[in-house]
């Protein structure tokens, strides 16, 4: 069989990766016509990724309560990629923004991603193709993590072991500093075929004829993104209000989780973002300020990597050309 060329669409976390997911698994059969087969992302994510990643827990030495050996993953990987074997596509496309982890890894830590190396070495490893193409979105640092923060409260459960106030988040980050550079060097590294496109979600937010221009480079030439029906309903969940936030959090201190988890929605439904509840932001206005300069210089120097080329609307239009 000749190799599909394979597509690995990675996220990051709260960059619209919603909205390219639902628009190609809503033209699932038209991509199908022409040749492209691409993986739900929910399926890619419990029967790929998570596996992959209980696999590496285990490497690295992080005791989980599901243990997945070496012989197990292959004996899984293999299952899961037979539908593709059969289909015979002339391209793959693959999408997950837990690729490189979970927004509980970067919360609690104050880093991007802190297990990232094992987890895309897994799943490097695992994927049973080269991979061509890497599509990644980053965004502003104090946005991101603010984001990642709000995830991280709405999937805590009773029996999560501990809370991370957003105070401590804060300080363990400016212990660390972020770097989107030092994550996308761990891809190019764990996937040193492919070429990597990065671009940042304020341009995509910002311009909306990047949504279809990006869908187009991810499925390739053999079929018009324009021909595309629109995702159904509404991709885009609304973020938690700052007034939501500080009552979640007042909450999960003086009475638990299990109180936080029984009250969690209707508190959220109570207090929506507007222009009364306002909009979640935990950073002093110095913390902002030194978050969005790096972010800045970070782009920068991204730029200057010969292993990844910047998307941004011009370049995308101007050059209008597919690789």
């Amino acid at each position: 069989m000749t190799e599909p060329y394979t597509v690995l669409h990675g996220g990051f976390h709260k960059t619209a990766s919603t909205f390219l997911q639902k628009s190609l698994q809503r033209n699932k059969g038209r991509l199908k016509k022409g040749g492209v087969y691409y993986v739900p992302h929910r399926d890619l994510r419990k029967k790929f990724t998570v596996p992959c990643q209980q696999n590496a827990y285990q490497a690295i030495g992080v005791k989980r309560k599901t243990v997945i050996s070496d012989a197990e993953l292959q004996k899984m990987t293999s299952a899961f990629f037979q539908p593709v074997l059969r289909d015979k596509p002339q391209r793959l496309v693959l999408s997950d923004e837990n690729l490189a982890g979970h927004c509980g890894n970067c919360v609690k830590t104050g880093q991007l991603y802190r297990y990232r190396g094992a987890f895309m070495a897994s799943f490097a490893k695992s994927t049973p193709y080269p991979v061509r193409e890497i599509y990644l979105s980053v965004r502003n640092y104090a946005d991101f993590f603010a984001a990642a923060y709000v995830e991280y409260f709405r999937s805590l459960q009773e029996d999560s072991s501990q809370i991370t106030t957003t105070q401590i988040m804060r300080t363990r980050l400016f212990n660390h500093m972020p770097g989107w550079n030092g994550v996308i060097n761990v891809v190019s590294r764990h996937f040193p075929d492919a070429q990597i496109y990065v671009w940042r979600f304020e341009d995509f937010v910002a311009d909306e004829t990047m949504a279809p221009a990006l869908l187009q480079r991810l499925i390739g030439h053999t079929v018009d993104v324009q021909t595309f029906d629109a995702p159904r309903g509404n991709s885009k969940r609304q973020s938690a209000s700052a007034r939501a936030m500080a009552e979640l959090e007042l909450l999960a201190v003086t009475e638990g989780l299990p109180s936080l988890v029984a009250q969690r929605q209707d508190i959220q439904n109570r207090y929506p973002r507007n222009a009364q509840n306002g909009r979640f932001d935990p950073w002093m206005p110095w913390e902002r300020a030194h978050l969005d300069r790096l972010y800045v210089d970070d782009i920068e120097r991204l730029g200057t990597n010969k292993a990844v080329t910047l998307l941004d609307p011009a370049m995308l239009h101007g050059a209008n050309t597919l690789p």
